[in-house]
Order: C-alpha cells, then sequence, then structure tokens
C-alpha cells in the first residue's frame, strides 16, 4: 500500500472558486447583511469601524479581517466558516 503525499503548496492551483477569497467573503457578507436588514452602519458600529470603512470592505476595494469576520459570525449566529463559502448568484450584483 502507498501513500501518496499532497502536492507543495506552490504548486496548488488556487481556490477554485474563479474569484479570489476576499471577493467571495465580501460577497457573502453583503447577502448574509441584507438578510439580516443589516446596513453598513449597523456593521460600522457594531465593528467599531467608520461606515466608509465597511464599505470599503462591501466592495471588495479592503478585504476584511479575520477578526472582523469572527465578531460578524458572531453577531449572526453563524461559524466563521460559513461566511468562507460561496453566497448565492445574487449576491455578486452589488
Amino acid at each position: 500500500m502507498t501513500t501518496s503525499k499532497p502536492a507543495p503548496l506552490w504548486q496548488l492551483s488556487g481556490s477554485g472558486y474563479g474569484e479570489p477569497l476576499s471577493a467571495l467573503v465580501a460577497a457573502t457578507i453583503r447577502w448574509e447583511a441584507s438578510r439580516y436588514e443589516l446596513t453598513q452602519q449597523d456593521l460600522a458600529a457594531y465593528l467599531h469601524r467608520s461606515r466608509s470603512a465597511v464599505s470599503q470592505r462591501f466592495t471588495g476595494r479592503v478585504p476584511w479581517s479575520l477578526d472582523d469576520l469572527g465578531r460578524i459570525a458572531e453577531a449572526m449566529g453563524v461559524k466563521p466558516g460559513y461566511l468562507l463559502e460561496e453566497p448565492p448568484a445574487a449576491a455578486w450584483r452589488a
């Protein structure tokens, strides 16, 4: 019985999502925020950030931090990994 070793990281092709992970996370957070009827201002207040800072993260210009993902997930009652899953196609239209 032979066991193959996984490929070194430098040989891996990427996430396979077709979009950068930061764009996927931004789309998921936009989608979930709309489902919870949370505005950018609501999230800004919760995260102790400016609305402008949240707007930059909503649009994907600035990636969300892991700490922000943890706090958002906690507020929404989901595991942080859920925010890394691809949202419905409608979420990509931002």
